[in-house]
């Protein structure tokens, strides 16, 4: 009893102590505090003054600074991008999103390797043999009333080997409408993000101009990201939550800004990817190149045309591989012809690969622009083992690209299981990635083939939608006079002209409707000047296992009636839903064609 009155007594001093705090008074309790350590809490309990309080703050974060002899802080500033982007992504009734629970994971753990979303029935996909549409939700998750039930899995190669922190699964009742969070099962996640927090620490005397250790934390928010992405409608989510798909300077709805509070820089795309590549590409693996026919393709690949929100024009290419093929160092390599069948660019580089999740399973991918001039292209590209030369996936394909102000367009469709917020800002031409102030990575599914507890997302983008003349705004309340002799009132703003895009959406198994088509509205996310982005979520639940092809038609109802962008732009892409245990199901087999009526010979 004496002890248990002891530890009350303490309690109430540090709230006495605290009470004294007024700018600082609940920074314990925000992000930026989430990597105290049980020592540091108790120090901070001690704290009396605001200038107390600044001090044991700076000291906080020059503790965790791996480079203290330079101004900037590497930990803090990763730290509040994060915090940012949860902010942005997570964001309740009464609460930042860096507050909740997985604004909270995002910020101490980074990015989880999968997410899986599932919802109350009422919101769920029915299957009822054909139908009804999928239930494809252009509200944010926020403007839900069921209840969301997501469990974040973070792999085991996600952390440092030093933390000791296997395959953690994590997961998250979301209630939109009550604006609540609920962790379920966080003893283990308190007990990684304990961990983390006494490794974050490289710089135990807090002092400048000491060299130290990078601090053990989970790696940016930057990487290959969450599969089935929760949210919905023009809605991605990747570090799990419910982004907007692309950012423009104000899209995104919700990927991850390049800094907190700050305005990012631009960089300029490197010489690579923009002006004419001439590697010298090895012998062996040129003759494999130039041997490559037209639409040949060896393993999984996936290309287009795609244009930067400046308005420069690039071809975008993934190879999907097994995690068994790119067990070693890879090579890529590439030749580009132009119409006159003269060699314009060669490639010949190391091959960074990223992570995807395809079910359980991690898969690779590599993906790469090739920046070129408006016109028509033959291209063959390949990866190569760096040690023995062969060929581990190839492909000869050909391209256009179109100028800047060609005209209504349409981007291929993208079907994809993985979205990933990014907080840098990116190069105008990085492949498969939408937006610059808030920019987002739409991994395609190269290979096509998704889970029953994947999500689907399709996405594309539109250029040089038509417009509508601006409209005068609605008469405002009469102004008082001026006092300024002769001057005129002010005249109302007009309203923002706005596309009309209407999109039809159908999706087939084996040559017949799988749903009902869908009409409605595009929901789209402006990127840049005269582009814009949608996109959305099919979950995958009541599938059949089964071969598949998306079809969108992409129509501009501000568009000449006589034109075609009035009457529609078609965009389709097979998928594969895959059995339970992650094997190809057994295609339909044909019904055999009836066999012709023999006329018997009269006499």
């Amino acid at each position: 009893m004496k002890r248990a009155l002891m530890a009350t007594a303490g309690l109430a001093l540090a709230a006495i102590g605290l009470a004294q705090l007024s700018k600082y008074k609940d920074w314990s309790k925000s992000a930026e505090a989430n990597f105290l350590t049980s020592s540091e809490k108790e120090a901070w309990s001690r704290v009396r003054t605001d200038e107390e309080a600044e001090k044991f703050i700076a000291d906080y974060w020059t503790k965790r600074d791996p480079n203290p002899s330079t101004a900037a802080n590497e930990f803090r500033d990763e730290i509040n991008r994060r915090i940012a982007a949860a902010d942005e992504q997570f964001k309740m009734r009464n609460k930042r999103g860096s507050e909740t629970a997985r604004g909270r994971l995002l910020v101490t753990l980074g990015l989880p390797t999968r997410v899986a979303t599932q919802r109350q029935q009422e919101s769920a996909v029915q299957d009822t043999g054909g139908l009804t549409a999928p239930s494809i939700d252009t509200r944010a998750t926020t403007e839900l009333s069921a209840t969301v039930v997501q469990t974040w899995t973070y792999a085991k190669d996600k952390f440092d080997p030093s933390l000791g922190i296997g395959e953690l699964r994590v997961r998250i009742n979301v209630d939109p409408q009550r604006g609540t969070e609920d962790l379920v099962g966080a003893s283990a996640v308190e007990k990684a993000i304990s961990k983390i927090a006494e490794k974050s620490i490289v710089n135990p005397s807090g002092s400048a101009g000491v060299a130290a250790a990078a601090p053990v934390v989970p790696p940016a928010a930057t990487g290959p990201a969450a599969t089935g992405a929760p949210a919905t409608g023009a809605r991605a989510a990747a570090a799990p939550a419910a982004p907007s798909v692309p950012a423009p300077p104000s899209s995104a709805g919700s990927a991850a800004p390049s800094a907190a509070g700050a305005p990012a820089t631009a960089s300029a795309p490197p010489a690579a990817a923009v002006a004419a590549a001439t590697a010298t590409i090895p012998a062996a693996a040129r003759t494999v190149l130039e041997s490559l026919a037209k639409d040949k393709v060896e393993g999984s690949f996936w290309a287009g045309p795609f244009r930067s929100i400046s308005g420069e024009s690039f071809y975008a290419l993934q190879f999907y591989l097994p995690a068994d093929k790119a067990a070693e160092p890879l090579k890529f390599g590439g030749i580009v012809w132009n119409e006159s069948n003269q060699a314009v660019g060669s490639h010949w580089e190391d091959a960074a690969l990223n992570d995807v999740k395809s079910g359980s399973r991690t898969d690779k991918v590599f993906d790469r622009s090739i920046a070129l001039p408006a016109g028509s292209y033959r291209g063959s590209f390949g990866l190569f083992s760096a040690s023995s030369g062969a060929l581990v996936a190839g492909a000869g394909t050909t391209f256009k690209l179109e100028t800047p102000a060609g005209g209504f367009a349409v981007s291929p469709l993208i079907l994809a299981n993985t979205l990933t917020p990014l907080t840098r800002r990116p190069n105008p031409t990085d492949p498969f990635v939408f937006g610059m102030e808030k920019p987002i990575k739409v991994e395609p599914k190269g290979d096509r083939k998704f889970a029953k507890e994947d999500s689907l997302w399709y996405f594309y983008a539109i250029s040089n939608p038509t417009l509508p003349a601006p409209t005068a705004a609605a008469p405002a309340p009469t102004p008082a006079p001026s006092t300024t002799p002769g001057a005129a009132p002010a005249a109302p703003p007009a309203a923002e002209p706005k596309p009309r895009i209407m999109t039809r959406i159908t999706v087939m198994r084996d040559g017949k409707d799988a749903f009902q088509p869908l009409t409605s509205p595009a929901d789209l996310q402006p990127l840049g000047n005269a582009y814009y982005a949608s996109g959305s979520e099919i979950p995958l639940a009541s599938f059949e296992p089964g071969y598949y092809t998306f079809g969108i038609q992409v129509r501009d109802l501000n568009a000449p009636r006589d034109s075609a962008a009035y009457k529609g732009i078609e965009r389709k892409e097979d998928f594969v839903v895959l059995n339970a245990d992650g094997t190809l199901p057994a295609r339909a087999t044909a019904k055999p064609a009836p066999k012709p009526k023999v006329t018997p010979k009269k006499g």
